[in-house]
């Protein structure tokens, strides 16, 4: 039978092969939870650094103002830098 860390470290992979195939950086783990659902492009350019074309994502995905998508897209890349 599987030990309970064997286990964890075995789903551990999987969810990591899941978030590089769907383009999900995990420093942005926290925010899919809190706010709506991105589209993997959207990760995809947060990670690059390309805020300009993630908060058109963003605003397409959500129907956001362009203030309050800058606003949510600086603050998650805000996140990210001081995870790093």
């Amino acid at each position: 039978m599987e030990s309970l860390e064997d286990r964890v470290a075995r789903l551990e992979k999987q969810v990591a092969y899941l978030n590089r195939h769907l383009g999900i950086d995990p420093r942005f783990i926290d925010s899919l939870a809190e706010g709506p659902s991105l589209p993997p492009d959207f990760y995809r350019e947060l990670g690059r650094g390309k805020l300009v074309k993630a908060i058109k994502i963003y605003r397409e995905a959500t129907g956001s103002s362009l203030l309050v998508a800058k606003n949510a897209v600086e603050a998650m890349a805000k996140q990210a830098r001081s995870i790093e």
